[in-house]
């Protein structure tokens, strides 16, 4: 017989925080920021963390710019974050409050355990901030704010961080390669 404490769950609130260079300008960082049109699987580096099952991110659209905009970030399984800008600041930094519409969610996709937005688990704030170098190079930074609520948050804090840092390190990493195209596609259209 299986005994359920009646112990609530402690709620751990954690930020992850992942930063890229990328040989690009922050003119080109921030358009590939606000969207994000259709990601193709061979765009995404290798990550173990889908390779366990998580879903992959698809696109971001974006209702309209400003604070008040609305990004849909899409990914496989059925899984939307609902990201509702809070503060924009043009070529600098974006921050959203984030909503993950679990209901979407194939109760296949992910166990409840890790589920996004479910009673263990949750992505609460995201934020994009660009840095600008001297030499033209753009610092781009993104973290996010969750929460983690078990009876051992220590432990699951540790797989939910390393899980949300590679899919930043992923998405990162598609910002990069289409800034950085874009960039050179510019200085030869400039020759």
């Amino acid at each position: 017989m299986i005994v359920k404490s009646k112990v609530p769950d402690s709620q751990s609130l954690r930020i992850v925080q992942t930063a890229l260079l990328i040989h690009a300008p922050t003119t080109a960082v921030w358009q590939n920021i606000i969207r994000v049109p259709a990601i193709s699987a061979r765009e995404l580096p290798a990550s173990w963390v889908r390779t366990v099952g998580f879903p992959r991110p698809v696109e971001a659209t974006l209702s309209h710019e400003g604070v008040g905009g609305v990004r849909n970030a899409s990914f496989t399984g059925g899984l939307v974050f609902t990201e509702t800008i809070d503060h924009w600041d043009t070529l600098r930094d974006l921050s959203f409050r984030i909503h993950a519409n679990a209901d979407n969610i194939s109760p296949t996709t992910l166990d409840e355990h890790v589920k996004v937005g479910g009673r263990y688990f949750d992505v609460l704030e995201g934020e994009y901030a660009l840095e600008p170098l001297a030499n033209g190079d753009t610092l781009l930074h993104l973290s996010s704010r969750e929460r983690v609520s078990t009876h051992f948050n220590v432990y699951a804090g540790f797989w939910t961080d390393a899980v949300m840092r590679s899919i930043q390190s992923s998405i990162l990493q598609v910002i990069k390669h289409r800034s950085e195209g874009e960039s050179v596609r510019t200085a030869s259209n400039a020759s």
